[in-house]
């Protein structure tokens, strides 16, 4: 006789690698690999073939906040604050103006067109879907976008993380007026509590950022592997004592994870493997965790409806609510039109989705499998179409600027000293000459040399060629001087201080 434990982690684990195992070939055809897990959550559900019983929302809720607390970390982690920096001001523009506009847009608009849902109502469904996904975005980017403009892969990432707080901020809103007297509310009480939702979200995650890097550095731990725990167990703490300090949590890990993103520390390349492989898991089991909980015969109740919210969303209510919040901005229409399309939605809204249901809100149900509904829709026609978008409008990188970069040298570890990739112009004055002619340091090694879709393990009688992309080790205080040399071919001898 099995035991409902083992028969419990027979189905579990069977779902999880049975959905890796499909994500492969699912992801040739171009399908998103979240969608994947959602689907197969659905069908092993109680409405669906696999039968598993699972109605417990908040358990849901809690699951998707963990995962999506460590899915922002990593995505701060592994952004360039430079290329974040330079547009700054579109990213917040985006996060704050733009999921404001896409909530009140899309709610008058669903209440214009089914006015069986009252104002209130309409504003609260807009509200849950109304903030762009991390965990959709950043999956789509590692996977099958590498090739984008960076600034503008930036751009989408620093608003997926950082437009939760205003998302759960106008849910809470809209809950509240319906479920109490509106008149016990006052635009000062929600003022206030989005004003620190945002500074401590922001302080917290910046001074725990500077926190942790140094703890990181300046404690020995007895055993290696104990870094990756520590580091593992810092994102729910940051996250945890940011609510309950009334900050936004997300908001906080996310600037946390970028903050110590842009340092060096100890184990840097093994953390990031960790996290990159523990955080996969973690999507799949809240995507699977989602699926679990939708009935699918509900979805076809609500398919017409659900349809069109999510067409009004993807084609009207968000591109507008792009280029308003970015009128004015010196950006080119057709990057506007890719931002526009790339407004994926995915586990927030589902986990925002929950939160009428907890309140008791007569029709959470229904609301939380009309959500479902445009997260489905978003991601297969949005997501399955991210590249292709980028083609059309004509927003990718050159040739030169998107060969794959060989993952192992990522984040490698080198005390005062740098890997850099270094790109060979056309007109430089090293163009056909071999490496053993080209005077460099002796502080600096080239490690490999990537020449259109070939890979050269380089020797001294190699020459180099216009447009390679040359990788570089060499201590920190020669880069810049080789950096000049690949540049402008200029070999006069660096004269480095005694």
């Amino acid at each position: 006789m099995i035991d409902a434990f083992t028969l419990q982690t027979f189905i579990v684990s069977a779902l999880i690698l049975f959905s890796i195992i499909s994500s492969k070939l699912f992801f040739r055809f171009g399908f998103p690999i979240l969608l994947i897990f959602l689907v197969f959550g659905m069908l092993a559900g109680s409405d669906g073939p696999g039968g598993l019983d699972f109605s417990d929302y908040k358990l849901a809720q809690s699951v998707g906040t963990f995962s999506l607390i460590y899915i922002l970390f990593l995505g701060g982690l592994e952004s360039d604050w430079e290329a974040v920096s330079s547009s700054l001001s579109i990213s917040l523009k985006l996060s704050i103006l733009g999921t404001l506009l896409t909530a009140l847009i899309l709610g008058v608009l669903i209440n214009f067109l089914f006015p069986v849902l009252g104002l209130l109502e309409s504003l609260l469904l807009g509200s849950i879907v109304s903030a762009t996904d991390a965990a959709s975005v950043f999956n789509i980017f590692k996977t099958g976008s590498s090739d984008l403009e960076e600034r503008l892969k930036k751009i989408i990432e620093f608003e997926s993380g950082s437009n939760d707080a205003l998302g759960v901020l106008l849910t809470t809103i809209f809950i509240n007026l319906i479920t109490t007297d509106s008149s016990s509310f006052s635009g000062w009480y929600f003022a206030r509590f989005f004003f620190l939702q945002i500074f401590v979200g922001v302080l917290m995650g910046y001074s725990f950022g500077l926190v942790i890097v140094y703890l990181m550095n300046t404690v020995k731990l007895g055993y290696d592997g104990l870094y990756l725990v520590f580091i593992t167990a810092c994102v729910p703490f940051v996250y945890s004592v940011t609510t309950i300090f009334m900050g936004n949590g997300f908001l906080a890990v996310y600037i946390a994870g970028m903050l110590i993103g842009g340092f060096k520390f100890i184990h840097k390349k093994s953390i990031f493997r960790f996290l990159n492989g523990y955080v996969w898991i973690l999507q799949i089991g809240m995507f699977l965790c989602f699926g679990l909980l939708v009935f699918p015969s509900r979805l076809a109740q609500i398919w017409l409806p659900g349809l069109g919210i999510a067409l009004l969303l993807i084609f009207f209510a968000r591109p507008a609510a792009v280029f308003i919040s970015l009128f004015g901005e010196k950006m080119p229409t057709k990057e506007k039109l890719f931002i526009s399309w790339v407004g994926l939605r995915g586990a927030s809204p589902i986990i925002m989705a929950t939160f009428p249901i907890a309140a008791g809100l007569a029709g959470g149900d229904l609301l939380f499998h009309v959500v479902f509904f445009v997260v489905l829709v978003s991601l297969l026609v949005q997501g399955s179409t991210v590249q292709k978008m980028a083609k059309l409008l004509g927003i990718l990188k050159p040739d030169s600027e998107s060969l794959y970069r060989p993952r192992d040298f990522d984040n490698i570890e080198f005390p005062g000293m740098s890997l850099q990739e270094m790109i060979v112009p056309y007109n430089s004055k090293i163009v056909d000459k071999a490496l053993f002619e080209i005077k460099l340091p002796e502080e600096s090694h080239i490690l490999l040399i990537a020449r259109g879709e070939q890979f050269l393990i380089p020797s001294g009688n190699t020459q180099v060629k216009g447009g390679d992309v040359v990788w570089v080790l060499a201590k920190d205080e020669v880069i810049s001087y080789i950096g000049n040399v690949f540049r402008t071919g200029d070999m006069t001898p660096m004269v480095l201080p005694d």
